[in-house]
């Protein structure tokens, strides 16, 4: 069946030849298909075609109307080439996007996204950063391992970053609808990854531990996390997170999102040496790149620069650290080392 407006041009040729009719003949042709039957007209010299001419064929025949099928104009090569580019974007033509695998998220991975999604959207991040010297962290860590005693290098960022709660409350603080919480004990999240996500055991009273302590506590808390055995106690709630890339060599500096209703999280990056020059002389010194995520409503930018100075004063200096009172089931006395 011819389209509308091509049925009317052939019409028109074949009426030339034959009989002659209006417009509105022709078109009343075409909606009962009879535009390719030649129709006798009863109009003048008995070639007009009249519309009474095509009411009788339709009456005696019983006709019905029919659809006009319009056919889409054909896809020219560039337009093709153009609609497969466009396509590609989304990745209908990528082999790696064919064959796919849908994971359904696990109860935890949900939860996170949730909290990380409402704390990113609801949060003022600030931060700031500072490259902090371990090399004499480095060689106390090496002596103890000497000794048989494997203390890893998070062991001491943690009891660090404690004392720099201690040594600054106003860091050490929660956020909530009604005002700001100073917390009275320091708990520092410690932040590890899990076949279904990242989790955060806390380290409660880190303040007050000492390295092997809590180092003791960090072994057995992450494998506790490791097979999802951890009490809801032990990891909800802390008072300070701590998020350590530094074994990934490549990550030098990042950031993290604040874990509510916390009000900071500390990033620890890769180390790297640096040459300095030094009473004349050229020096090799070991630095770590950290950053203090914290929220702006809660912790002002002078707090946090304290906090990142008696952090930074502690690792530099083991002596800090190792003065603190050691835990009574794990006594060990750390100055003989130095």
């Amino acid at each position: 069946m011819l389209a509308g407006g091509q049925a009317l041009r052939h019409l028109s040729t074949a009426s030339h030849n034959q009989t002659v009719c209006g417009p509105a003949v022709k078109l009343l042709l075409i909606h009962y298909g009879l535009e390719s039957r030649k129709i006798e007209g009863s109009g003048p010299k008995n070639k007009n075609i009249l519309k009474s001419d095509v009411m009788k064929i339709v009456e005696a025949e019983k006709l019905k109307p029919v659809t006009n099928q319009v056919h889409a104009p054909k896809e020219t090569h560039i337009e093709k080439k153009s609609i497969e580019k466009k396509s590609d974007i989304f990745g209908a033509n990528n082999r790696s996007l064919r064959h796919h695998q849908d994971i359904p998220l696990s109860n935890i991975r949900s939860v996170i996204a949730k909290r990380l999604t409402a704390s990113k959207q609801q949060i003022p991040h600030e931060y700031q950063g500072v490259d902090v010297r371990i090399d004499d962290i480095l060689a106390l860590r090496e002596k103890l391992k000497n000794s048989g005693t494997a203390v890893s290098l998070n062991d001491f960022i943690i009891k660090a970053a404690a004392l720099a709660l201690r040594s600054v409350p106003t860091v050490n603080v929660r956020w909530t609808p009604e005002g700001i919480v100073r917390l009275g004990s320091v708990d520092i999240s410690v932040a590890v990854a899990t076949p279904t996500g990242l989790i955060t055991p806390i380290v409660e009273n880190a303040d007050v531990l000492g390295v092997l302590a809590i180092s003791s506590k960090v072994k057995l808390l992450s494998g506790l996390a490791r097979e999802s055995k951890l009490k809801p106690e032990q990891f909800q709630g802390g008072s300070f997170t701590i998020s350590n890339l530094g074994m990934f060599g490549s990550v030098s500096n990042f950031t993290a999102i604040i874990n509510p209703p916390q009000c900071a999280i500390l990033t620890i990056g890769g180390t790297r040496t640096e040459v300095v020059p030094r009473d004349g002389q050229l020096e090799t010194q070991k630095l770590m790149g950290v950053n203090l995520c914290f929220d702006g409503r809660a912790i002002s930018e002078t707090c946090a620069k304290q906090f990142l100075l008696h952090f930074s004063e502690s690792l530099s200096d083991p002596e800090l650290l190792i003065a603190e009172p050691l835990s009574p089931e794990l006594d060990f006395d750390f100055s003989r080392l130095l």
